[in-house]
This record gives structure tokens, sequence and C-alpha cells, in this order.
């Protein structure tokens, strides 16, 4: 997304209602408490760079989700406090990637099971094999 695809007014006029709506009226500079990150209010100015922050950071993410690559611990916490400073809820990234890694039995299958440890006290065959 480049600058001329946001439309900044818009997008601060959107803040100010989520803003607004989670902590209610505060003036510009005031701290809350939004997840686990301590953000303040922003005035229009401020605003511009946080958002550019959150948009090249979910950029970010969303190439390493893409791609596969190895999950950045660094990247993730960056990316949920530059969602808390534009009030936005960042998605659990540590989530997205489960099941991404597949199935570690295809590399290392587990030995066959005993007919005990499954519970049968019956042999079933396969039909298509003979005993």
């Amino acid at each position: 997304m480049t600058d001329r695809d946001v439309d900044y007014e818009r997008a601060f006029s959107c803040y100010v209602e989520r803003f607004e709506h989670g902590f209610g009226k505060k003036p510009a500079g005031a701290f809350v408490k939004f997840g686990k990150h301590m953000v303040q209010r922003l005035a229009e100015p401020d605003f511009r760079a946080r958002l550019d922050r959150y948009l090249a950071l979910h950029q970010a993410c969303k190439r390493m989700i893409e791609t596969g690559s190895t999950i950045s611990d660094a990247l993730v916490l960056d990316f949920v406090e530059s969602a808390a400073w534009v009030a936005v809820e960042a998605p659990n990234m540590y989530t997205m990637f489960r099941g991404e890694l597949g199935d570690p039995r295809l590399a290392a299958p587990t030995r066959k099971p005993t007919w005990e440890d499954v519970g049968h006290t019956e042999v079933e065959l396969p039909r298509d094999r003979k005993p």
C-alpha cells in the first residue's frame, strides 16, 4: 500500500471513532492502556507516522505468513504495538501460523500401535489383504 492509496483524513476519523469507542473522549496526548501497551491519543499530525509504521509492519507480517518464514518475535511484537497505537486489535500472529508446519509424522512416522494400545482384542485385516 502506498501513500497514494491511503486516505489519511478518513483513516484519522476512523481512528478517533475507534479510540473514543474504546476509551471515551480523551484529549490528544492522554495515555490509555490498549492490551499490554500504553499508548497516547494521537493528534492528527502524529497519526500519519504511526499509521505508516503500522502499514509497513502489517505488510512485513503478511509476507512472513505468505512465504512461510520463521516467525520473528521482534517483528510480531512491533506489529502488535503499532496496531495498538492506531487503536486496532492485531490478530494473534502465532495462531495464524498453526498448521503451517504440516504433520511431522510424514517425516517421522510413529511405530505401528499394538492392538492393546488401540483397545482391540480381535485382529481385523484390511479387505484387500489376505492372511
